[in-house]
């Protein structure tokens, strides 16, 4: 069985740090960080990821500019956006993403990693 792979772009790396172990619970095995949207993008291109976790604030590209490129380059990829900027949660679908995750609520996240892992429906998140 081949290894899931994730992709985490967020500029903090105290968030990172925190996705993380959610992710290998979940059963990622192959773990990728970007800080930039457009490294994001070149990483996705390269690597295929299962999974992308995104955060809309970076420098430079922000993550809603991001998520279609992400979704041409990388198609297959579920993007999750966990972010704290709730006004954007609709725009974040429209543009691809699969469901949108409030930063506060690492269960959420937890619950949809699991999802992705086991090819189960994502289905959108609220708050």
């Amino acid at each position: 069985m081949p290894s899931l792979r994730a992709l985490v772009c967020d500029d903090y790396s105290m968030v990172r740090e925190t996705i993380r172990p959610l992710l290998v619970e979940a059963g990622f095995e192959i773990i990728r960080e970007a800080t930039l949207a457009t490294e994001a993008i070149s990483l996705a291109e390269l690597t295929q990821p299962d999974v992308i976790v995104l955060d809309l604030s970076l420098p430079g590209m922000s993550g809603l500019q991001a998520i279609p490129i992400l979704k041409l380059v990388s198609p297959r990829s579920t993007v999750i956006v966990f972010s704290a900027y709730d006004i954007w949660r609709d725009a974040c679908v429209d543009a691809g993403a699969s469901t949108y995750v409030d930063k506060g609520d690492l269960e959420a996240l937890s619950d949809v990693l699991c999802r992705v892992a086991t090819k189960g429906p994502v289905g959108r998140i609220t708050p």
